[in-house]
């Protein structure tokens, strides 16, 4: 019999020795042994609560392998994208040391507070939250996430409907914008650069002050780089388009922490993906330079419901004011088991407000519930159903809900549709509403090849919306309506969908979002975001 033994088989049977004296005594180094081990003759299976693998890299001490925030337990394994085991929490406290703005981790006081976003339905945990206070923090944070392997998620309102600002999963490193939140005004360009953590309310605010506006939504709290990013559908839409329109260049992180600016000139293909699918797939955005246009001194905002019987009439007229109606005016309809709500904004005098919707106003049986001659920081807040102070200075709001959104082309609702949306609305198990948008106007004068944001042809979107207080609600209310509305969609209106109102269980949401566009939007990606750092679960991925 061979009795020589090499070198690295006495070294192995060494360690196992070595290895099984020590386990009395300490733990963590045993645990670490069976580590090195796993090295040498192949990933482990999970054994009792001591070792699991995963992508080939062991994790000690953790049942099951990944904790509810993606660290690998007590180990010193990272269970998340790419599993890098040297991305350990105090590993990215060290790497994220030096930012100006605060780093909150798992375990500190602040944490579950600073987690809560607008849609209490869903929530993730993050690695940890870095609130940037300058692009150098934002640059930091950006180059932490990818040495650790950590996805990013930019939050600048915290609105997504899907929770998307924390990571859509657990383990990301979520950057906070709202420190970057300067708003510059250039009088003489008629350009105001707004930094892209600002909210809608107090950039209306303080573009107001100095005699100007750009087309936002009616939510202040909502953050400018979600809402800009992914369309930006508002109250002036059809005078001033979307607020994507209004973009002149983008400045933003990409994926190897340099800062840069996408415009028509630089990075064409960026700034084309940027405006409609930008929303957290190519980088973190720092501000914006947008097109600003004078404020009307005086507008006037006006409401009037229609019973729900009104509704066959009433929605043939909504669909050809879209294509003949005067641009001065941007509406929705709110319809629910009550009736039927018309509300906008007519940018002009009150006196003219009856023949700019003399078309709509033909349709008998309304009530006038509202019309206001106003400023347009009065109307801001009036459609906000908010005090004037919570429009400059918002908050979060949380609250459970699901949407599903649905577009209506040129061919608009049939009878059948229009019966289908009212009998669904008169008797929902959850409380559920629908909103109407009015398309057309400027918002369909733009190309849909012109940018990523590809939904230029229809007549009005409509957002199916469900809340619910009971959280035991939630399996019964969202399953109902992402019934009927993936039945809806099937039957009635076109396949498409908005993407600011962001749905998980939206069947080949590739296409509903972006149509045509989609491949190109694949081929920015893969040149600037190769490794998808910047990634969540209806992320433009890399191929």
């Amino acid at each position: 019999m061979n009795t020589r033994i090499s070198t690295s088989k006495l070294l192995l049977v060494f360690l196992v020795i070595y290895g099984e004296l020590l386990l009395s005594h300490n733990n963590v180094k045993a645990s670490y042994l069976e580590a090195r081990l796993a090295h040498r003759r192949g990933p482990l299976k999970k054994r009792g609560n001591q070792i699991c693998s995963n992508s080939g890299v062991t994790c000690s001490g953790s049942n099951p392998c990944c904790s509810q925030f993606g660290w690998c337990g007590a180990g010193d394994g990272y269970c998340g994208t790419g599993c890098n085991p040297s991305a350990t929490p105090s590993n990215l406290k060290k790497c994220l040391t030096g930012t100006t703005g605060k780093a909150v981790f798992p375990g500190d006081a602040e944490y579950a507070a600073d987690i809560v976003d607008e849609n209490n339905r869903v929530t993730y945990s993050p690695a940890a939250l870095v609130y940037a206070s300058d692009i150098a923090d934002v640059q930091k944070a950006v180059k932490c996430a990818a040495t650790s392997k950590l996805n990013v998620a930019p939050r600048s309102g915290g609105h997504s409907y899907e929770s998307y600002s924390l990571g859509g999963k657990d383990g990301a490193l979520v950057i906070d914008l709202g420190g970057l939140n300067q708003i510059t005004i250039d009088d003489a360009a008629k350009t105001a650069r707004i930094g892209a953590g600002s909210k809608l309310g107090p950039i209306y605010y303080t573009l107001s002050q100095s005699g100007y506006m750009i087309p936002g939504g009616s939510c202040p709290g909502v953050g400018i780089s979600g809402f800009a990013l992914g369309g930006g559908y508002g109250l002036y839409s059809r005078k001033f388009g979307l607020a994507v329109d209004n973009i002149l260049s983008i400045d933003i992180v990409n994926a190897d922490g340099d800062l840069i600016t996408a415009s028509s000139t630089k990075n064409s293909d960026l700034f084309f993906a940027l405006r409609g699918a930008g929303g957290g797939s190519y980088g973190v955005v720092t501000s914006f330079k947008f097109k600003i246009t004078p404020v009307q001194t005086q507008v006037t905002s006006f409401q009037y419901k229609w019973p729900v019987g009104a509704a066959k009439t009433l929605i043939p007229a909504i669909e050809k004011y879209a294509t003949q109606g005067t641009d001065d005016v941007t509406l929705s309809l709110v319809w629910d088991n009550s009736g039927l709500l018309i509300q906008g904004v007519y940018l002009g005098q009150q006196s003219g407000l009856s023949n700019a919707l003399s078309d709509i106003l033909a349709v008998s049986g309304y009530n006038q519930v509202s019309v206001q001659q106003q400023t347009f920081f009065d109307s801001v807040v009036f459609f906000s159903g908010q005090s004037a102070s919570f429009v400059q200075n918002p908050t979060i709001t949380p609250y459970i809900f699901k949407a599903k959104s649905l577009y209506v082309d040129s061919s608009g609702l049939s009878a059948a549709g229009i019966d289908a949306l009212n009998n669904y609305l008169a008797s929902p198990p959850c409380h559920t509403y629908a909103i109407l948008d009015l398309y057309g106007g400027a918002i369909n004068r733009v190309a849909p090849n012109a940018m990523a944001f590809v939904h230029r042809d229809p007549l009005y979107g409509i957002q199916l919306m469900s809340d619910w207080q009971d959280a035991s609600q939630k399996t019964k209310c969202v399953n109902n309506i992402n019934s009927f509305g993936d039945s809806f969609q099937s039957r009635y209106t076109s396949p498409y969908s908005y993407q600011n109102y962001i749905d998980r269980d939206l069947n080949n949401w590739q296409n509903a979002y972006y149509g045509a566009n989609y491949r190109k939007l694949v081929t920015t990606k893969a040149k600037y975001d190769k490794n998808n750092l910047f990634a969540f679960p209806q992320s433009i991925p890399t191929s």
